[in-house]
């Protein structure tokens, strides 16, 4: 039982890792290749769409089967669970306060129209935010090193997710889409605080 619970971690980070490295070494290229797309593709019904999504979702199943086979193999003190199952919790509610606020469409690629608004005047990507602080929680509460890796490669598929994306966005949306881009940080940063800061005050004076 043990060995093949084991054997079934190893394949799992294997999956992985390996998938998290192809999508990377595909959005690098596309990245770095004029006239090159693959994120976001331009046909939703074709084959990069489909990769790619493919690709990313194989990298978070693997996180979260990671984490539970190292609970199983290894046990969970119950001050890992109490810090890492909240921040999962918290971070998942606040991917799909996201996902409503853009919409589905947007967030797979579309353009259905440029939101500045809500979670995104604070962060121009807060899914990917959110997601990588819920690998956080599961490697937290499973006492894991390689779910934590495996999160570290979930950030480098965001990262360049979200620089293919900027893009796309900057053709779709010119310079209103610059000009967001220079109000609101890729990720988190101290302008992210700073609004959340000036947000707080407004509705204090209120």
């Amino acid at each position: 039982m043990l060995l093949s619970l084991n054997v079934a971690l190893t394949g799992t980070l294997a999956l992985g890792f390996g998938s998290g490295a192809v999508l990377c070494a595909l959005l690098t290229h596309a990245l770095l290749t004029p006239g090159v797309t693959f994120w976001p593709a331009p046909d939703k019904s074709g084959w990069r769409h489909h990769t790619a999504l493919g690709l990313f979702r194989i990298v978070c199943a693997a996180i979260v089967l990671a984490a539970a086979l190292e609970v199983i193999l290894h046990g969970a003190a119950l001050i890992d669970l109490a810090i890492g199952l909240p921040m999962v919790a918290a971070a998942y509610g606040v991917t799909l306060w996201g996902y409503r606020s853009l919409g589905l469409e947007n967030t797979y690629g579309g353009a259905e129209g440029l939101v500045t608004g809500g979670l995104y005047a604070y962060t121009r990507n807060p899914q990917y935010v959110t997601s990588v602080l819920a690998g956080v929680g599961l490697a937290i509460a499973a006492a894991s090193w390689t779910v934590l890796g495996l999160t570290g490669m979930l950030l480098a598929v965001y990262t360049l997710f979200a620089l293919n994306e900027e893009r796309f966005l900057v053709r779709e949306y010119g310079q209103r889409f610059r000009d967001y881009m220079d109000a609101t940080p890729r990720f988190i940063g101290l302008r992210s605080f700073e609004q959340a800061r000036e947000d707080v005050e407004e509705r204090l004076a209120r």
